[in-house]
């Protein structure tokens, strides 16, 4: 066994020594002043190695020239001027193993200053802080030390902040305390006092807390934690904006009053043992509360602006209250009319500020309204002002103006001016000032927009006003063209409009447009047309002539590029007749189109129908040939010759109304006549010699009623007239399917006649 572990050692006896030899550093790094040296300092860094090797140096892995001699294991190099930290390192060129130094560059402390001390309450320990001065860039160690009849020393280190600070306790009935400070480095050390303190003045009370809060519209209660202090201080902010601050003596519920109503406030506490002795407290946390609601006490600013296109016509507008001002949230609005003794009021949503009314010789009042009540009503009288005040302008920047106005005849020495404007295109969102004096500056204008605006006098006899048309603080060219239309166009004249220009491409005032006419010969007709006109008719143009057109926009810095092209050709003669007989063919066949549609319904096919019948000619065919009547006779034939005797009443003549063999009413009356006769033969003859006589009653057309035939109705009938239906009454329908012959009037007259 002893042999086997001799043989394990003598194994692994060289690799010890390997490991040992290997221990041993390549080089030693050092600097003839140490690591930390003053800034600015000349130093050599050296590097001793331990075997012989080719050397090299490098600072911040940058190799640099060294000094050394062959024979020599040291090199080094010199240094000047070092202000910030340096790595040297020494390796052999053979070995990547390096031997190396920080050289850190720093500043002696400086004396100890701005030195506190605070007890946290009257029993406990006492931290004391101090600032060492300048930043000393390497490690630097505090002290504190204490005498109480038994000095102690207290170490501390210096923050990232450049503040030492040292935490002790108070032994036995201590009242006065006296320090020492110490502060040191490897560059120095400075030492400040004895510094003093009495104990109950550096007493700070732990802070306190706001436990819960109630309002009402003018003060609020503060309910704190309950700590033994003598005095609190109160501060209440809005919106990171203190508004006020109060002390009083230390009590769970503290009274807050003087606030505004509906405004959200921020409190924060802290204590103090008394006012004399003690230091304050650290601040609670904020805690928010918002005081309750109030009726608006003041009037609406409402003013007006009549619709120049109408007399009586006006838009009433009003400004919003500012948060103290409404002393609740607004709910709506109330606007009420009053022309002569009837008065109507309307209730409009809270985010509305204008409306526009239309009277004459009327009033207006205006009030605002939240969940406490509203505010008094603001009355103003719509009228049209007179136009007798003279206004000039003077621009002072890009964003402000001077108006300047002439006071008028008729006004009393406290008259008030009412400016307002608006920017061209945005009408409804007016912007109104009011002012005793016959000047004003307006601010908050936006370069490159054009305003619109007035200045009314509110005199007793009525207002005067002097209108401001176009005024712009800057101006340029405007960016873009309007794009021309065809709206009509004849052989010798055309209708041109155009759109307007967008507001922002504008750059100004817009004062008016040029139209360009380019004729085939080259040469350029130019119009000029007002800025509130969007079209205009080009006449004595040359008909079957072609042209090119384009529009331009000007304001007051000059002209702006042309808008798109617009070429058209006018009609020659014989386009224009064409286009006549096309509108003429056109029209024939739309009507056409609509009669056909109305033909479609069966009602008018049927009075349309009954229409044409009027037109037919009067000739009545012959009722005899039709098989209804003929069917007739050879019935009525045989019936006269199976009767044994002829009656020797007088001549009668039989109307009936028969129908034929389908079941369908024939469509005549037919009237006999019988002469008596004692002769077969001539009773035969007579017979198969009748003719029907078909008789128009009157009273079949009337619904049946019984009237007589006038002499008017027998001289119609005599010339073979037919009288015509009305087509557009109701057709006839007969009772039962019977005519009434009650009705009927017969002409026996031709039936007399034997002959």
């Amino acid at each position: 066994m002893y042999s086997h572990c001799a043989w394990l050692m003598l194994v692994t006896f060289p690799f010890f020594l390997m490991a040992g030899a290997r221990e041993k550093p390549v080089c030693t790094a050092q600097s003839n002043i140490g690591k930390e040296v003053l800034v600015g300092s000349n130093l050599t860094v050296s590097c001793v190695f331990s075997k012989t090797c080719t050397k090299i140096i490098f600072r911040d892995n940058e190799e640099i020239k060294n000094k050394q001699s062959p024979s020599s294991s040291e090199v080094s190099v010199d240094v000047k001027d070092v202000t910030e930290l340096s790595i040297f390192t020494c390796r052999c060129k053979e070995d990547p193993e390096p031997c190396g130094i920080d050289i850190t560059p720093g500043y002696p402390p400086d004396i100890p200053q701005n030195l506190t001390c605070v007890r946290k309450t009257e029993y406990g320990n006492v931290t004391c802080t101090w600032k060492i001065g300048r930043e000393t860039k390497i490690t630097t160690i505090c002290h504190l030390g204490v005498d109480d009849g038994h000095p102690l020393i207290y170490s501390s280190v210096m923050n990232s902040t450049g503040f030492c600070f040292s935490t002790f306790p108070i032994r036995g009935s201590m009242l006065q305390l006296s320090v020492m400070l110490n502060i040191s480095n490897s560059l120095g050390s400075n030492i400040s006092g004895p510094h003093n303190f009495t104990l109950r003045n550096i007493v700070k009370p732990s802070r306190p807390n706001i436990t819960h809060i109630e309002c009402s519209s003018r003060c609020c209660h503060l309910r704190t934690d309950n700590h033994s202090m003598n005095l609190v201080e109160v501060q209440y902010k809005v919106e990171n904006q203190i508004l006020g601050s109060l002390q009083t003596g230390a009590e769970q519920i503290i009274n807050v009053s003087s606030l505004h109503p509906y405004t959200t406030y921020k409190f924060r506490i802290r204590r103090k043992i008394n006012r004399e002795v003690g230091l304050w407290s650290d601040w609670s946390l904020e805690k928010e509360a918002e005081t309750e609601e109030e009726a608006p006490k003041k009037e609406l600013d409402v003013w007006y602006m009549q619709d120049p296109k109408s007399s009586n016509c006006f838009r009433i507008f009003w400004k919003k209250f500012s948060k103290s001002e409404a002393k609740g949230k607004i709910l709506r609005y109330k606007l009420s009319v009053q022309v002569k003794r009837k008065k109507n009021s309307t209730i409009l949503d809270a985010n509305i500020t204008n409306r526009p009314i239309c009277c004459d010789s009327c009033s207006v009042s205006v009030s605002a309204i939240n969940s406490k009540g509203q505010s008094p009503a603001k009355l103003i009288n719509l009228r049209s002002p007179e136009s007798v005040l003279d206004v000039k302008s003077q621009i002072l920047s890009n964003d402000s103006i001077a108006l300047f106005w002439t006071k008028p005849a008729i006004a009393g020495p406290k008259t008030e001016y009412v400016v307002h404007w608006y920017a061209v295109g945005d009408k409804e969102k007016l912007w109104w000032i009011r002012v005793m004096n016959t000047s004003i500056d307006i601010t908050g204008l936006q370069p490159h927009k054009c305003y619109h605006g007035a200045v009314t006098a509110l005199r007793s006899n009525g207002p005067a006003v002097a209108f401001i048309h176009g005024i712009s603080t800057w101006q340029s060219a405007p960016e873009q063209g309007p794009v021309p239309q065809q709206s009509w166009k004849k052989s010798e004249s055309l209708e041109v409009k155009w759109s307007t220009i967008s507001q922002d491409k504008i750059r100004g005032c817009l004062r008016n447009y040029s139209i360009y006419l380019n004729k085939l010969n080259g040469s350029i007709e130019h119009f000029s047309v007002n800025y509130s006109s969007t079209q205009y008719t080009i006449s004595g143009l040359s008909p079957g002539e072609c042209y090119n057109l384009w529009v331009t926009a000007w304001t007051d810095a000059g002209e702006g590029p042309r808008g798109s092209d617009l070429p058209f050709c006018t009609l020659s003669d014989s386009e224009k007749l064409l286009s006549l007989v096309i509108l003429a063919g056109g029209t024939v066949l739309l009507i056409c189109l609509i009669i056909l549609c109305f033909c479609q319904f069966s009602s008018v096919q049927k009075r349309f129908l009954r229409c044409c019948q009027c037109l037919l000619p009067t000739v009545i065919p012959d009722p005899a040939n039709s098989k209804c009547a003929r069917e007739y006779v050879v019935e009525q034939f045989h019936h006269h010759q199976s009767d044994s005797s002829i009656s020797e009443d007088p001549d009668i003549t039989q109307v009936e109304e028969f129908h034929s063999p389908s079941g369908f009413t024939c469509n005549y009356i037919k009237s006999f006549s019988q002469e008596s006769t004692s002769s077969d033969t001539t009773q035969i003859t007579r017979t198969t010699d009748i003719t029907g006589d078909y008789i128009y009653t009157r009273g079949a057309i009337s619904g049946g009623e019984e009237e007589e035939e006038d002499e008017e109705d027998r001289s119609f009938d005599e010339f073979g007239f037919r009288p015509c239906i009305n087509p557009f009454l109701e057709p006839l329908v007969l009772s039962n399917g019977k005519l009434d012959l009650d009705a009927v009037i017969i002409n026996c007259s031709e039936f007399m006649d034997c002959t």
